[in-house]
Parts: C-alpha cells; sequence; structure tokens
C-alpha cells in the first residue's frame, strides 16, 4: 500500500477549515490517492441518555442532507482537479469519529485546518488535536490559515521540505515521511538542528534559573550537530535526494518558525517525540509554537509507526 493512498479530510463547512485543501491537492497528485472529505455532526446532548439519543438522531437526520450536499459540491471541485475523491456522514465527537474511521478507512494521512468552526475551532488550543496525535497511528498534516477570512481556495505550492532533528531515534522517524514526499512531490530536503544557548536547571520548589552555555562548549555542539547532519544528507543524496543542511541555534520553537518563515513554499515535518527540547512537542511545546506560528503545512507524526 502507497504511504498516503487514501487521505482523510475532516471538514466542518466553514471556509477556514478548506484551508487545507490545496495541500491536499498537491500530495494526492503526487501520490494518486484517494481523498475522503468527513463530516462529523457533532452534539453536546449525553448519547447515553436515551430521551437525548432520540433528539440527537433527529437533529442528525435533518443535519445529514446538508452536509451531503456541501461535501458533495467540495467533491466535484475536486473531482475537476482529476483527483479522486468520496464523502462520508457521520455523528458523535469529532476528534474520537476522526481516529475510528481513520483507522476502519486504513488511511495513510489525516489532513485539517487548525481552525475552523464547532468542533475544529478547538483542535490546537485545546485537547482535540492531542487526542487524534496521541490515538491515531497515521501522521496528521495541520494547515494554519495565514487570512482568517480567506477561504483556502488559492493554489499551494511547495518545493521544500523541513526536517527538524536532534540526534535520536525518535525524531529521525521522520525521515521516511521526508523521503517519499520528496521523491514524489520533488521537494528539497532541508535538515535542520537547534542548538540552546541557554541551560535551565530548577531548585526544588524555586523558580527555574537559565545560564547561558559556554561559547566554546556551543562550537563544540556545533562541530558535532554539523556532523551529525552532514551525515544523514550525504545517505539521502546517495537515495538521488536534493539535500541540504544547517545548524541553528536558538530556542527550539522559535528557530523553526524563523527558519520555516525565511524558506518559502516550504513543508515542516516533525515526530512528537524526542529528547531534549523536542521531548514535549505534542503537549503545548515545539509543535503547538510551530504549528501556530509558521503560516507554513506542518506533518506531525507519532515515532513509533509501522508503516
Amino acid at each position: 500500500m502507497e504511504m498516503f493512498e487514501r487521505i482523510l479530510v475532516p471538514l466542518d463547512g466553514s471556509p477556514l477549515a478548506q484551508a487545507v485543501l490545496p495541500y491536499v491537492m498537491v500530495v494526492a497528485k503526487g501520490f494518486h490517492s484517494r481523498v475522503i472529505l468527513f463530516h462529523v455532526a457533532e452534539t453536546a446532548l449525553d448519547l447515553e441518555a436515551p430521551e437525548q439519543k432520540t433528539y440527537a438522531d433527529e437533529t442528525m437526520e435533518r443535519m445529514r442532507p446538508l452536509a451531503e450536499n456541501y461535501l458533495a459540491g467540495v467533491a466535484d471541485e475536486l473531482r475537476r482537479e482529476g483527483i479522486d475523491v468520496q464523502t462520508k456522514v457521520v455523528g458523535g465527537r469529532a476528534a474520537a469519529q476522526i481516529v475510528e474511521h481513520a483507522e476502519q478507512e486504513n488511511v495513510g494521512l489525516i489532513a485539517m485546518s487548525t481552525h475552523g468552526r464547532s468542533g475544529l475551532a478547538r483542535w490546537v488550543m485545546g485537547s482535540g488535536i492531542d487526542k487524534i496525535l496521541r490515538a491515531c497511528e497515521q501522521p496528521v498534516l495541520l494547515v494554519r490559515p495565514r487570512d482568517e477570512g480567506a477561504s483556502g481556495e488559492a493554489a499551494a505550492r511547495l518545493s521544500k521540505i523541513i526536517l527538524p532533528l536532534d540526534g535520536s531515534n525518535a525524531a529521525e522517524a521522520a525521515l521516511p515521511f521526508a523521503e517519499e514526499l520528496s521523491k514524489a512531490l520533488g521537494l528539497e530536503v532541508i535538515l535542520i538542528q537547534v542548538i540552546g544557548v541557554e541551560t535551565t536547571v530548577r531548585f526544588g520548589p524555586m523558580a527555574p534559573d537559565s545560564w547561558p552555555v559556554p561559547s566554546d562548549v556551543l562550537q563544540r555542539l556545533d562541530v558535532v550537530a554539523s556532523g551529525y547532519l552532514a551525515g544523514l544528507a550525504k545517505q539521502l543524496k546517495d537515495k538521488g535526494l536534493t539535500v541540504q543542511w544547517e545548524v541553528l541555534r536558538g530556542a527550539a520553537g522559535s528557530r523553526i518558525v524563523e527558519f520555516a518563515k525565511e524558506t518559502s513554499d516550504s513543508l515542516v515535518a516533525m515526530t512528537t517525540h524526542g529528547r531534549s527540547g523536542f521531548r514535549r512537542w505534542v503537549m503545548g511545546s515545539v509543535t503547538d509554537e510551530v504549528v501556530r506560528h509558521t503560516g507554513e503545512p506542518v506533518l506531525v507524526m507519532r515515532p513509533h509507526r509501522s508503516r
């Protein structure tokens, strides 16, 4: 099975949620993917209570034709671009239904905007995206609309894939995805490693204290990181990929954001766990910062993949 043979795209009817579609089209054309447009009709009712479940079922039946009509219109636009599309409408909790149907449909990628309404509105700010990333085996492509009023209809351009690494096997789990994307979409691979310029120590209940890392230590770290990235770059070049690498200094999240903003038409690919500063990427740390602030698409994946 191809890596991205099926792509699940949750939509909620808002233009902001559709901001992911131009990037979905790029990936789908490169991998000849089937795109599954997916709408979850959420309810705040307690579905375990019989009287509330009956009302929820009736509401769902009224909403279903509207949702199906909406998805059919989006599907027609994608089919005009030569993309294989199917649609599906379900009821329930958004995060749970996305995870369940990603498994049922054996999808290789979940693609969604970080802003929308209802169930999509809090995916990055709240617990929804964490639930999806924790529970599903598939990588998740997250796109933050650059313009809150944008419809997401502008064509997407991708020419580079940025891969932040920290020397850990967990972070390197993103490499196979970067390789496949590079081959299928003709992307240049840019390997980066961020070296922290401060060290922080917490003394019991006291507030943590920070000190600058000595310059001679930074220079030695630069040499080690350069050798590490150069070695990986050679491996990728030997496979026929176009690769460059760079060692950066600073706080991991902000430096990745800055680098992505400076690198036009880029996709950032990163795992949810690494070591040191990358250890808590999902839980409000580096990944959250990158997704919030780059304005570029971010491919996020858990490190232990069987695919």
